[in-house]
């Protein structure tokens, strides 16, 4: 096994530091996405909520899911996500976002597509059972 294939995810996005600066990255674009924010539940928490919470919870969510130590202290994604209503639509935008901001601050493709199958294992968390599609296909 290589040194590369021996780091979690976590040690080949750089750590906590890059980590923390790709989500610094993603937060201005989340909450400036005229898309996701015709959801009047996201468009209300981007008003009232100062972003570095919100920071800070998604780079921590992040470093855990990908291999580094456990800091998270937020709530299980269907829990958190549970008054949003969010649909299959709105997923995929955030999702887009995700993943532009990834090549935006030079994420290498192998690192991309393992954080994206981890962001895709929590559709079905995020998604509102009532907007559930089981066939949509994002675009």
């Amino acid at each position: 096994m290589s040194e590369s294939e021996s780091e979690s995810l976590y040690e080949r996005l750089g750590g906590a530091y890059d980590i923390a600066g790709a989500v610094d990255v993603l937060t201005e674009r989340l909450f400036e996405n005229d898309t996701a924010n015709q959801n009047p539940v996201t468009a209300e928490f981007h008003e009232t909520h100062d972003p570095a919470g919100f920071k800070y919870l998604v780079t921590a969510w992040t470093i855990e899911h990908a291999g580094g130590p456990e800091v998270y202290p937020g709530r299980e994604m269907d829990e958190a996500h549970e008054e949003l209503e969010v649909t299959e639509l709105e997923f995929d935008v955030v999702r887009t976002e995700i993943k532009a901001t990834l090549y935006h601050v030079g994420v290498p493709e192998p690192e991309t597509r393992e954080l994206m199958g981890i962001i895709d294992m929590f559709r079905d968390e995020v998604v509102a059972d009532n907007h559930r599609d089981e066939n949509w296909s994002a675009p």
